[in-house]
């Protein structure tokens, strides 16, 4: 993440993108995370555009070939 071609990301970020990874539900991800399901809905779109993805999937893959999970 020191890559200035790479988003900084805050740990809440990384540990949302590896709940995600994991394929859990926002409302499951909301819960270990502790934080609302709303948060996690917005963090998640955030991520999505930070890192060009069309969708969970391919913001994992894009997550990992970053090097960010």
């Amino acid at each position: 993440m020191g890559d200035s071609s790479h988003p900084s990301l805050s740990r809440l970020d990384v540990d949302i993108l590896h709940l995600v990874a994991q394929g859990l539900p926002f409302c499951e991800i909301g819960q270990l995370a502790r934080v609302s399901q709303s948060l996690v809905s917005r963090q998640v779109l955030r991520l999505m555009t930070l890192l060009g993805a069309r969708d969970r999937a391919d913001l994992v893959a894009k997550a990992e070939e970053n090097g960010l999970i």
